[in-house]
């Protein structure tokens, strides 16, 4: 099928996980099992030093294309109409109240402006399977998922939503930490596509309205062996555990997520 032989069975992962945390269990002190539980094992999701790709980051190309902050914050005004076409109109005020809140943030505490030389830069990558058994395949795919048109059915089930408004050079998303208990308002970064990279750059600064300050690049791992999210955030070195579980908790759900989309969709198409 058009998803490709090589994606992994999830289902059977997500068993072997299960079965770890069992035994876990068996192992630890119940607080530290739950603990870990609760981080996610991440298996497809790398950190710092045992990031392999080691992606450069968006190209000189792309950043001269992205807005300074008051052409930023003009299209950020007039997205509030993309807001309606993909959400609830009650997310519509949450989605400024929110952007005003992770700047105050970011500014005093997470990424002072005067305080840049003193913060961390934390590296990571996840892998992403999406439908595709070709970079050609997978970016057919990729180009409407991040767009504002609307899920096909076997997709509704997955939490996070990131969509590029190109008109706009904005990149929104719409995060859960833990569904559906907390979910993220959508929130904004400057983000362009990079035609001949053939990626996604989006770019984050202390003064953007999303939650964390850096830069992610979305596309084809640099090897073409399938789709990756790769980012290096700045954060203050203590905090680095929190960055980490954030992003587990967000990226590695919405990587499981798909690949169990993909592989019941697989298994439909089979019987």
């Amino acid at each position: 099928s058009l998803y490709g032989s090589s994606h992994f069975d999830a289902r059977e992962r997500e068993r072997e996980r299960t079965q770890g945390f069992a035994q876990e269990l068996g192992s630890f002190p119940q607080a530290a099992a739950v603990a870990m539980y609760c981080l996610g094992h991440p298996s497809k999701t790398r950190f710092d030093g045992a990031c392999t790709q080691n992606v450069s980051g968006p190209s000189l190309a792309s950043m001269s294309r992205v807005n300074g902050p008051l052409a930023f914050y003009r299209q950020y005004a007039a997205s509030g109409s993309d807001v309606l076409t993909m959400y609830h109109c009650a997310l519509l005020p949450l989605y400024y109240i929110f952007g005003l809140l992770y700047v105050v943030l970011k500014a005093l505490i997470l990424n002072p402006p005067c305080l840049q030389c003193f913060l961390s830069p934390l590296r990571v990558e996840v892998d992403v399977d999406i439908p595709g058994s070709s970079p050609r395949e997978r970016m057919a795919f990729a180009k409407p998922w991040y767009s504002t048109a609307p899920r096909q059915p076997q997709y509704q089930n997955i939490w996070l939503r990131a969509t590029h408004l190109p008109e706009r050079s904005l990149w929104m998303e719409l995060q859960a930490i833990a569904y559906p208990w907390l979910v993220l308002p959508p929130q904004s970064a400057s983000g362009v596509f990079d035609h001949d990279r053939q990626e996604w750059h989006i770019v984050s600064s202390w003064w953007t309205p999303f939650m964390v300050a850096g830069w992610v690049v979305v596309g084809e791992r640099p090897d073409q062996n399938g789709w990756m999210i790769a980012g290096e955030f700045q954060c203050w070195f203590f905090l680095k555990w929190l960055y980490k579980w954030l992003i587990v908790r967000i990226l590695e759900t919405y990587a499981d997520q798909m690949a169990t989309s993909i592989s019941t969709y697989d298994d439909t198409l089979a019987e």
